[in-house]
């Protein structure tokens, strides 16, 4: 599928002051770039086709070395709440992907969502400004 990307905007913030906004850029029908405000690419998320390989691929950028190095995967299950992740820093065991990334308790509807990075921050995650070309 050609065209143009279609892109979003979604924050994923640590729950301390500082807030990190991430741009979501989808190169392809199967991929998305994620970068920062400043346009340095720090993730990708690679979901070759959904109906034979039901795993997305999430990679992200180490600086030092330029490499992709492994950040988690997604096995998506016929059932959503069967969805599992498993994630780079956490024993890279296979889990419930809502033990893993949590709804805060919130009046009404929130595309907010919170999970525990690696070094223990906890970190809150809401999509905005979502836009479709």
């Amino acid at each position: 599928m050609a065209g143009r990307p279609r892109s979003s905007r979604s924050s994923a913030a640590p729950i301390a002051d500082d807030m990190i906004r991430l741009n979501w850029t989808r190169n392809s029908s199967s991929n998305i770039v994620i970068s920062s405000e400043d346009n340095e690419i720090m993730y990708e998320i690679s979901s070759p086709n959904l109906f034979t390989n039901r795993v997305t691929t999430i990679t992200r950028l180490d600086k030092s070395s330029g490499e992709k190095v492994f950040a988690g995967e997604i096995a998506w299950k016929a059932l959503q709440i069967q969805n599992q992740v498993r994630i780079g820093w956490q024993n890279c065991e296979w889990m419930l992907a809502r033990e893993w990334l949590n709804e805060p308790n919130n009046k009404g509807i929130s595309t907010a969502r919170t999970f525990t990075g690696a070094q223990g921050a906890k970190y809150r995650w809401k999509v905005r400004n979502l836009k479709r070309h």
